[in-house]
């Protein structure tokens, strides 16, 4: 059995070089062989420097580097798509998700399942944060119909047959959790101690957090729009009941006079609720037109140990690119 872990990078070079460590203590036991997917995604500091020097020393260890910053969720489909593992693991670089926990990913998936979340206990992060993330876990699963289980992260363990699905999907915009929850196939769970940061600051401020989640909402589901029809039908009705109502009064001669005020809110409140949606439909039609240009979603500028994968198929040559 081989195990390959996907890790994305984000200016992170104070946490590469103990994250490698702890994982060439951690996979030597559980696999015949295995392999270390590092993904520099234009990181800024030296974090590039530190995999191609650990790359040097242990084929095992094989990176990429993005020619700019594509973002998080590109990287975990680039590393991905050169993950030759009959298991893929992935997580974050940081640290705070435990490499150690691999194993208990491993155990779980052998009991025949093809995806294992690792569940965080105790999430090292401020209770606004915590706060906030609850609240968009609730959005995400109303507006998408999904079982999305916004408490695993992406670290988890993934069958073969479950990343070649994921390679097939052709979206540009990605949202990796999401993506794993519609492929399907048996899933299952185990709790993990989330710790803090091996070193560094957070590369995903609440600006980012909430661009994420609104982003992801609008890829996974029309229903925004659908709410939108059916408020907007909702005010239709109510307005010709409203309209009725001032007849039956004119007509009985009770009818005050309507003041500028009140015309003024009502002209206000319905060209607000215009404009916010074209604004959503305009959302989504720029999604369409990222999509329609066919761009790869990230370029590969650089490699370690990793030699670029062959296009097999259409969907795979739209979705990756390297110079």
């Amino acid at each position: 059995m081989k195990i390959s872990v996907v890790s994305p990078v984000y200016n992170e070079d104070a946490c590469v070089p103990e994250l490698c460590r702890r994982l060439l203590t951690v996979l030597p036991p559980l696999a015949d062989s295995f392999e270390i997917i590092l993904v520099d995604d234009g990181s800024r500091d030296g974090s590039w420097e530190e995999i191609r020097e650990l790359g040097s020393r242990c084929p095992q260890i094989k990176g990429l580097r993005f020619s700019r910053n594509f973002g998080h969720h590109y990287a975990i489909t680039a590393g991905l798509e050169v993950a030759s593992g009959d298991w893929i693991v992935v997580m974050d670089s940081d640290l705070q998700d435990p490499p150690a926990a691999i194993a208990e990913l491993v155990a779980k998936a052998r009991e025949g399942y093809d995806v294992v979340l690792a569940r965080r206990r105790r999430r090292q992060h401020s209770w606004f944060k915590n706060l906030c993330a609850k609240v968009f876990y609730c959005l995400f699963r109303y507006v998408t119909d999904s079982r999305y289980d916004g408490e695993a992260g992406v670290y988890r363990i993934m069958s073969r047959r479950v990343v070649d699905a994921l390679r097939r999907l052709p979206e540009v915009d990605r949202f990796f959790p999401a993506l794993v929850d519609w492929v399907g196939f048996r899933q299952s769970h185990v709790y993990v101690d989330h710790g803090k940061r091996y070193a560094g600051e957070t590369k995903y401020p609440l600006r980012k957090q909430i661009a994420l989640a609104v982003n992801a909402m609008l890829s996974f589901s029309d229903k925004p729009i659908v709410i939108i029809v059916y408020f907007g039908l909702t005010v239709t009705v109510l307005s010709l009941l409203y309209a009725s109502y001032i007849v039956l009064r004119a007509i009985f001669g009770t009818i005050a006079m309507l003041g500028y005020a009140s015309i003024f809110t009502a002209v206000s409140f319905f060209g607000g609720i215009t404009i916010a949606t074209l604004g959503l439909v305009g959302l989504y039609v720029g999604r369409i037109f990222r999509q329609v240009k066919g761009r790869p979603v990230y370029i590969v500028a650089e490699r370690v140990n990793a030699a670029a994968q062959p296009q097999t198929t259409p969907v795979d040559a739209f979705i990756t690119a390297s110079l």
